[in-house]
């Protein structure tokens, strides 16, 4: 019973822990490591080239950005993105450390349309039934490529900023099993979700119908009912969670917000809070209208409808939407980092 209540306990600190994470695209700097063939100057910027490749699939949330054209223009100059690097050695390897700047690429992200990822890392729940199955009846095969598979996913996992759980399979998970998976994985999964807080799931099978192992493992994700391998189902389904919460400016619209903030208790601040908005994606002009107290009142000039202001104002660390009398204008609590 202790052991229950010790697992759920670890299951919800993993799910407010997420909660109170930066919102990763918005981040000032970015160091991204990776190994490199050699020390010369093509090795260098092969090296700033896979390193700027993995850094926009986490910006934009999407592993296939890299075939969009202006992307692959983007490449040719790696280094334009880039404040400083390092190489050092380990065990034999080169491993170059680039630091990439965040305005920089969010200003490229926008200027072209692409999409921008504005959420912390979704949770996922995974159900491999060859990892349930007791040590004494496993097959040797089947354990390997369970194993193999598992090690897949974390790697995967930590690639596209996700978090990963699984069901305790306690009696309730084990109930439903036998009622609902030998219908089909997909009513089992659905429902066992609802119980972890997350309707993201994938689940994957090593043997096929007739109890032989694959070669290849098949996955079935929340987003997609086909079988594929787990490095297809696993990018399609961050893919499609990631889309929901992207951001995509539109510079065809143009708008001026009105917003209020708070807190504003020294020059320094305001000049924080003049800066960090004037940096955002959407915004192209920031003035300062009136300065009463601790309140500053600013004018946005930003791309897209409020909407989409508001929508990337509320998830930055340092502003806390607080309620306002006028629909007209959004205030905020600047909260100092």
């Amino acid at each position: 019973m202790l052991k229950k209540a010790w697992l759920y306990f670890l299951f919800f600190f993993a799910i407010n822990a997420l909660e109170g994470n930066e919102i990763y695209s918005l981040k000032k700097s970015y160091e991204v490591d990776v190994f490199i063939d050699g020390t010369d100057q093509t090795s260098i910027k092969e090296g700033m080239q896979k390193g700027l490749s993995k850094l926009l699939i986490s910006l934009s949330g999407n592993s296939d950005i890299l075939e969009n054209r202006a992307i692959q223009t983007m490449l040719i100059s790696p280094e334009n993105y880039i404040s400083q690097y390092k190489l050092e050695s380990e065990d034999q390897n080169i491993i170059g450390t680039f630091l990439f700047q965040g305005d920089s690429l969010r200003s490229y992200l926008s200027d072209n349309e692409l999409p921008l990822w504005l959420s912390d890392e979704p949770l996922i729940l995974i159900y491999f039934p060859c990892s349930q199955i007791q040590e004494e009846i496993i097959q040797l095969g089947e354990k390997e490529k369970c194993l193999e598979i598992e090690k897949e996913l974390l790697t995967l996992s930590s690639s596209r900023n996700s978090k990963i759980t699984r069901p305790l399979m306690d009696l309730r998970d084990i109930r439903d099993l036998n009622i609902l998976n030998s219908i089909s994985s997909e009513r089992f999964m659905t429902k066992i979700s609802k119980r972890y807080v997350t309707e993201n799931w994938l689940t994957c099978l090593v043997k096929d119908k007739f109890g032989l192992l694959m070669d290849i493992p098949a996955c079935i994700s929340s987003k997609n009912l086909e079988f594929s391998s787990l490095n297809d189902s696993f990018n399609d389904l961050l893919n499609k969670i990631n889309l929901k919460k992207s951001l995509i400016v539109d510079k065809s619209k143009i708008n001026i917000s009105k917003i209020k903030v708070t807190g504003v208790d020294g020059f320094l601040v305001l000049e924080k809070i003049l800066e960090t908005l004037n940096s955002q994606v959407l915004t192209f002009d920031v003035s300062l209208d009136e300065l009463e107290g601790d309140v500053a009142s600013i004018s946005l000039s930003h791309y897209g409808d409020k909407v989409d202001l508001n929508n990337l104002l509320i998830i930055h660390s340092d502003f806390k939407k607080i309620k306002s009398k006028s629909q007209d204008i959004i205030s905020y609590n600047y909260i100092k980092s």
